[in-house]
């Protein structure tokens, strides 16, 4: 049985409905966003010039050199680790790459032009918040808002 049947519903509760709520919107839009996001896509060998491997297409894909000045590698799983987390009790989110190796501002500049982010944000108190920050302790981008669909995409649009 529901836990409404039985016990009055408290204003915790509805605060947190309406928290889950707001995530689900915050994805689902995260997702759309990259959906509609347009990239020129990596190099591809030309279709006269194909050569003979016993290596999986997925495998040579991986294993491409990319001429950028960083490199994200990919967990053991070969997904690629792009993360996103929730702080603050639930009213920050954010979106971490990991795994970088090379130029950390770079890659930062890189992926505030593909997702078209604006360099500070103004929140309630009239602070400047930087939208992409880089750690440097822990070699990691950290990107503000659900952004892990767009930033998987451009990833691999990229190569990686």
């Amino acid at each position: 049985m529901p836990r409404e049947k039985y016990a009055k519903l408290t204003g915790l509760d509805k605060l947190h409905r309406r928290q889950k709520d707001a995530i689900r919107k915050e994805h689902e839009a995260s997702r759309l966003r990259a959906e509609k996001m347009k990239f020129n896509p990596a190099p591809q060998p030309e279709p006269g010039a194909q050569h003979q491997s016993s290596v999986s297409p997925i495998l040579e894909a991986m294993t491409t050199v990319s001429n950028l000045p960083f490199k994200i590698s990919r967990t053991p799983s070969a997904n690629l680790p792009i993360y996103e987390s929730v702080k603050s009790g639930g009213s920050k989110h954010i979106t971490t790459i990991r795994k970088i190796t090379g130029d950390l501002d770079q890659l930062a500049s890189q992926v505030q032009n593909a997702l078209s982010l604006g360099q500070h944000i103004v929140d309630v108190r009239g602070r400047r918040k930087e939208t992409v920050a880089i750690n440097r302790t822990t070699r990691q981008v950290v990107v503000r808002g659900w952004r892990g669909p767009e930033i998987k995409k451009w990833a691999e649009t990229v190569g990686f």
